[in-house]
């Protein structure tokens, strides 16, 4: 049972100028829109996308079992979601931001490109960034990302660099964080599409936790 259903909304939200702080990478020049507000570490009963996300990264290894379903659910409650926002008027092509994993590692998850490919026909979707060296979930790392570092871990997929060169592109992911993996997939977009504009769209941004007021007091006191 949730205990907050208002971290969730059924429409794109803008990060502005008060909640870019919150994500070291970006800039006043990034757009970027989510739909819900994510805690870390506060468990999947602490709000309706806290839920949605924690089923969303359900690993492969539930595949087969009465969990998987819930893995399953939250993808196609992204895709209506997005499906819902999108302006078919845009012509917008979707790149879904790669997995962490290497495409042949058994734990490999391309959840972000089973949405992009269950958003509906006629949506331009190209799997053309993969993970080429093994690297840390983002949310398993605690230090600073390292920009140089994730580019040389990243590639291009040859069936993804097809034509014609679009005019935008929306890299597609679950969790806003810091805003690395944005900022550097979509300078490899311009790499190959300079003139391309490139957004952002996050099912989620994280959000920091507020320390208790009672903590802070004892704190005080010490």
């Amino acid at each position: 049972m949730t205990t907050s259903d208002d971290s969730w909304s059924g429409k794109l939200r803008l990060i502005g100028d008060l909640e870019r702080p919150d994500h070291t990478f970006l800039t006043a020049e990034d757009t970027c829109w989510f739909f819900g507000e994510y805690t870390p570490r506060a468990g999947y009963a602490h709000s309706q996308t806290n839920g949605l996300i924690n089923n969303l990264k359900k690993p492969i290894n539930t595949r087969g079992t009465p969990q998987w379903k819930y893995k399953e659910r939250a993808i196609a409650t992204v895709a209506t979601a997005i499906r819902r926002n999108l302006n078919a008027g845009s012509h917008a092509t979707i790149v879904p931001l790669p997995p962490s994993k290497l495409p042949d590692a058994p734990d490999y998850d391309d959840r972000m490109l089973q949405v992009a490919r269950s958003i509906g026909q006629g949506v331009d979707v190209r799997d053309m960034l993969v993970a080429v060296a093994e690297r840390e979930a983002r949310h398993t790392i605690q230090e600073r990302r390292d920009p140089e570092e994730l580019r040389k871990s990243l590639g291009f997929h040859p069936s993804g660099q097809r034509d014609p060169a679009p005019s935008r592109v929306i890299l597609l992911d679950d969790v806003l964080t810091t805003g690395c993996s944005f900022s550097v997939c979509k300078a490899m977009i311009h790499e190959l599409w300079p003139d391309a504009a490139v957004y952002g769209l996050f099912v989620a941004r994280r959000v920091p936790q507020q320390m208790d007021p009672a903590d802070w007091l004892d704190d005080l006191g010490q």
